[in-house]
């Protein structure tokens, strides 16, 4: 299989978010690990809303969970596909220094992450740990556990090749598997998911969401004028049923699913956004 890193006729520039006053060097840095990591060494656009969505100045609807007082602490939080890591380090400068946030990415971008966070500069002394662990999309996951349990999964720009959604739609459900009985009287469970996301083909990525919207209830985050898109997701209750269906059937549903919760998940979660797929 082919390193999807390093797609045919990869062609990406850097993107500068403004993170620091040495553009030049920020330019250079980015440019040589995606020379070096290739998709995985850019900072891409869905980044952007989560600096802001995870700064506790900015007011959105629904807020950030994670800087309500009512939060259920200690933070133990996963990123898939981190990369460069901006997002989480930036988090993890406004979380308690029992919170964890652990970055994941495929094992030979397991450097770059490391480099990210022996690079950061954080913003006072009290802030979260973080660490890095190899996770390929789709494979077991069980290595992490010791780390959770966990109280959110981040997503950012994450949904481009289709040959990826099972994989990565499998290792979110591994990830949310329910540790004990669930409530009766509760729709959903599990670890709240924080996905940024930047349309590219809608016609693909829609089949993405409409596997998405079997297994979670997806809420738009409103308040912020982004090009990107973030979304609030949470496990859907299941029967007694209910068993992990393997990466091939996946993306349509297992047993124990309960269907007819959401139909169009893209037109009605776009629709609200006024989203312009233009």
């Amino acid at each position: 299989m082919s390193d999807p890193n390093f797609p045919p006729n990869l062609d990406i520039e850097p993107l500068l978010l403004g993170l620091t006053q040495d553009t030049d060097l920020d330019t250079k840095q980015q440019r040589n690990a995606i020379a070096t990591y290739g998709i995985a060494g850019r900072v891409w656009e869905a980044t952007r809303p989560l600096l802001e969505y995870f700064t506790p100045s900015h007011c959105f609807d629904p807020p950030c969970s994670l800087f309500l007082p009512e939060s259920l602490k200690p933070h133990r939080i996963v990123e898939l596909g981190s990369g460069q890591s901006v997002a989480s380090l930036h988090l993890a400068g406004y979380l308690d220094q029992n919170d964890l946030i652990v970055t994941t990415d495929l094992p030979e971008v397991i450097p770059l992450c490391e480099q990210s966070i022996a690079a950061w500069n954080p913003p006072s002394t009290t802030h979260a740990r973080v660490i890095a662990q190899p996770l390929a999309w789709g494979e077991n996951p069980s290595h992490l556990f010791k780390y959770g349990p966990f109280t959110h999964i981040l997503m950012c720009d994450l949904i481009y090749f289709p040959n990826l959604y099972p994989p990565l739609l499998h290792t979110l459900l591994q990830l949310t598997e329910p540790l004990e009985p669930l409530l009766a009287e509760a729709e959903t469970f599990g670890p709240e998911v924080i996905l940024s996301y930047t349309s590219r083909t809608l016609a693909l990525e829609e089949s993405f969401f409409d596997s998405l919207a079997l297994y979670f209830q997806t809420t738009p985050v409103r308040g912020g004028d982004w090009e990107a898109k973030v979304f609030l997701c949470k496990r859907w209750k299941v029967t007694e049923e209910w068993s992990l269906p393997d990466i091939k059937d996946v993306m349509n549903g297992g047993k124990g699913v309960v269907r007819g919760r959401s139909f169009g998940l893209v037109d009605d979660l776009f629709g609200a956004l006024e989203w312009d797929d233009d």
